[in-house]
């Protein structure tokens, strides 16, 4: 029983190659774990966020200490003989101490400011993703298109056989057999330029991996429905929780209002401290002690840096507010795009395609009766593959509306 079962699959895999090995079909979620990898425009925010935190643990460092050798009592006679007469050399090492609670501030600022390059990382890569979701979709609508176009190629041969049939009979004029060899060159003609634009998709989708442009990819990609439900408030508490321009936008209102106290510390002096041993006649007899400050007495320069901090951080808060608003915004027209697509599927689905394909076989049976003319025939015949094209274009439409959803969300929706 088991050799025949083997022998059974041997002789359909040489049969049916196809089933045996079914044609590769592309797929979305690779793609995009390919375009976080290696897309460039990623790869450069990724190196500018680094480039951030590691500025900031530098200032939270003290500046370099400072040594300095001073020579004293050179004669003039021989200044280039420092060691005869004798001459007093001074070594001193110094530090400077910004007043308590600069540096932390300072720290701060620029670890905020990174937190705004990572959120603006990740803003760029949901930009990614969309486009790389909104170009493998185009692909797959335009790859479902030349299969119905192909599909409505071969229902217009069958026309031609029966139109050649019934005119070899004398049921009608050699006019349709022309006419539906004609109709037949047009769907040939819109398959060539559906091809060609299918490659520009393709090009897209290169481009957003980094791939070479003369790469190869799979010719089958398919398009299926994906829905989601939508709750218009949890949404946009989302979009103002997640959204990375949100984010960013937050780090950058928190560093200026830590901006603004910094500034408020310009009104206390820095420090520095330094020793200095003494050394003559090749000993060290006796050392200094230093201690310097800065006095800042002229208030009004610091008040005006403190005004300038304290508006900037008032600046930062309102474009943050105004980013909020906008996003609600963007979500509520997002959520109705989504709906609105939806519907218009529905719509395709349960009335217009099955409308479209019992007019079009009600029609090919009355041309074959003699009950209709070849006119009427052709006329079902487009208007089916108007609406399939467009039914698949809707279903493209609803998935690009939500990847932008996403987007403006700032994460996954839960797509069934």
């Amino acid at each position: 029983m088991r050799a025949f079962l083997i022998a059974a699959a041997l002789v359909l895999a040489f049969a049916f190659p196809g089933a045996a090995y079914p044609e590769e079909e592309l797929q979305l979620r690779p793609l995009l774990d390919e375009a976080l990898a290696n897309n460039p425009e990623i790869r450069a925010m990724q190196e500018r966020a680094a480039a951030f935190y590691a500025r900031s643990k530098a200032e939270g460092a003290l500046d370099d200490p400072v040594f300095r050798i001073e020579k004293e009592e050179i004669p003039t006679e021989s200044p280039f003989e420092l060691g005869s007469p004798p001459t007093t050399t001074r070594y001193s090492i110094s530090q400077m101490f910004p007043f308590p609670g600069k540096r932390p501030l300072r720290e701060n600022i620029a670890l905020k400011e990174a937190g705004a390059a990572k959120a603006e990382l990740r803003g760029k890569e949901l930009e990614v993703v969309e486009s790389v979701k909104n170009a493998y979709y185009d692909y797959a609508l335009l790859d479902e298109s030349i299969r119905i176009a192909r599909d409505i190629k071969r229902l217009l041969e069958d026309m031609s056989r029966i139109a050649q049939s019934k005119y070899a009979t004398g049921q009608v004029s050699q006019q349709d057999v022309i006419r539906v060899n004609v109709e037949t060159a047009a769907v040939n003609e819109e398959i060539i330029s559906l091809g060609a634009r299918k490659g520009i998709a393709a090009s897209r989708l290169k481009a957003l991996l980094d791939r070479p442009q003369d790469s190869a990819l799979p010719e089958r990609a398919a398009l299926p429905l994906k829905r989601t439900a939508l709750d218009l408030e949890g949404l946009t508490r989302a979009a103002l929780s997640q959204n990375p321009e949100v984010k960013a936008l937050e780090s950058e209102a928190e560093a200026n209002e830590l901006s603004a106290r910094l500034a408020e510390k310009n009104y206390y002096p820095d420090f520095m401290v330094g020793v200095e041993p003494m050394e003559r006649d090749g000993r060290f007899d006796s050392y200094g002690v230093m201690f310097q400050m800065n006095i800042p007495i002229w208030r009004g320069k610091y008040d005006s840096l403190s005004e300038e901090a304290r508006a900037g951080a008032r600046s930062a808060k309102a474009r943050l507010r105004a980013a909020e608003n906008r996003k609600g915004f963007e979500v509520r027209s997002a959520v109705l795009m989504v709906e609105a697509a939806e519907r218009t599927i529905d719509l395709y689905e349960t009335s217009l395609l099955p409308l479209v394909e019992l007019s079009y076989e009600s029609a090919i049976r009355n041309y074959q009766a003699g009950k209709a003319d070849l006119l009427t025939l052709l006329d079902t015949e487009r208007e089916l593959k108007r609406v399939r094209v467009e039914r698949i274009a809707a279903i493209a439409e609803y998935m690009k509306r939500t990847a932008e959803l996403e987007r403006v969300i700032g994460s996954d929706l839960d797509l069934r």
